[in-house]
């Protein structure tokens, strides 16, 4: 089962099962993605920045960006967001993946990427995956790419 990950240049109706299982779970980051994207606000396209999706066999499962952190203040700091695996697919592979490309896609524009979740089952992915605990403002996690 190979997965695909590649920047996404559109956000079409295939992000709708995301959407609607996302909201399901109590989750409005990839609504607001999607809004976002939609409306313009935020295109993952400054420098260093990026939105990558997960396909397998053409079936959109995931999907996930790097944005510079708006809320550092501080140069080189980007910010993992609206990392988002579809509830069959956990497990495979797909946000490991994902998080990887985010990850080698970092440097040299960020040294720092940090990220906020409140969810124990995602603080403990982003620990397996070598991001540290913080309490820095508007971060739980962090690690550095640089």
């Amino acid at each position: 089962m190979p997965i695909l990950i590649e920047p996404a240049t559109i956000l079409g109706p295939d992000l709708a099962p995301l959407v609607a299982e996302a909201d399901a779970a109590g989750y409005s980051f990839v609504r607001r993605l999607r809004d976002a994207w939609m409306s313009g606000e935020n295109r993952f396209d400054r420098p260093g920045e990026t939105l990558l999706t997960a396909r397998v066999d053409g079936r959109l499962l995931g999907i996930g960006g790097l944005n510079i952190d708006p809320f550092a203040h501080a140069d080189r700091v980007g910010r993992l967001r609206h990392l988002y695996v579809a509830c069959d697919a956990r497990g495979l592979g797909v946000g490991r993946a994902l998080v990887s490309r985010i990850l080698t896609a970092a440097p040299p524009h960020f040294a720092v990427v940090r990220l906020r979740t409140d969810s124990p089952d995602a603080a403990a992915f982003y620990a397996r995956l070598g991001f540290q605990p913080t309490d820095e403002p508007h971060a739980t996690h962090l690690i550095r790419t640089g």
